[in-house]
């Protein structure tokens, strides 16, 4: 960067790289606990994700759990750059598939409930839900950043998803007593203030 646009290339870069690491520290060690505290708090994970800092009220224990699971390859690994970015690449593609997976939601239930009242509706629906789909499947397709490493790249997320899809098999059908692909009821997800 700095070869082809000096110094001035060197500072966007800089600053682009800040930016996108406050993004990704942002996403996981905010708005990951919050999940899992939501999810605790519906009996979909472990309670202990649910427990709240008694002066700050936040999902402390969850927090902890996302550092540690995103500290945990570093201290494996390194701090090997190659590593690291084959895990955030990994990373990227697991949170892809997570974002697939939510329009795929939508466009159930929006043909589920058609009829329900929504505080928004996704205007041209359900062409910006597909074209989403397409566009991530896309970049997950392409996310490899050489044809050598496409294995190790799929890999890394391929394991995260599976272990993750394992958990979530085993939590749905042994402690939550539900079938895998019975559908909940809407009026039991909604939270009553």
């Amino acid at each position: 960067m700095g070869a082809v646009f000096g110094e001035t290339g060197l500072i966007f870069l800089t600053i682009a790289a800040f930016t996108a690491t406050c993004s990704t520290v942002n996403t996981s060690l905010a708005a990951v606990p919050r999940m899992l505290y939501g999810m605790a708090k519906n009996g979909q994970t472990f309670a202990a994700f649910g427990k709240l800092h008694g002066k700050y009220q936040t999902p402390w224990v969850a927090i902890t759990f996302v550092a540690v699971a995103t500290g945990a390859p570093i201290l494996i690994y390194g701090v090997d750059a190659d590593a690291i970015i084959l895990l955030l690449i990994g990373a990227a593609i697991a949170w892809l598939i997570a974002y697939i997976i939510a329009h795929v939601d939508v466009i159930v239930l929006r043909m589920r409930y058609p009829d329900r009242d929504r505080p928004f509706k996704t205007p041209l629906y359900p062409l910006p839900q597909i074209v989403g789909i397409a566009g991530m499947l896309y970049a997950i397709w392409h996310a490899s950043p050489a044809p050598e490493l496409t294995g190790k790249v799929f890999g890394i997320a391929g394991g995260v998803l599976v272990a993750g899809a394992l958990f979530a098999a085993y939590w749905v059908m042994f402690v939550m007593k539900k079938g895998l692909f019975t559908p909940e009821p809407i009026e039991n997800l909604v939270e009553e203030d």
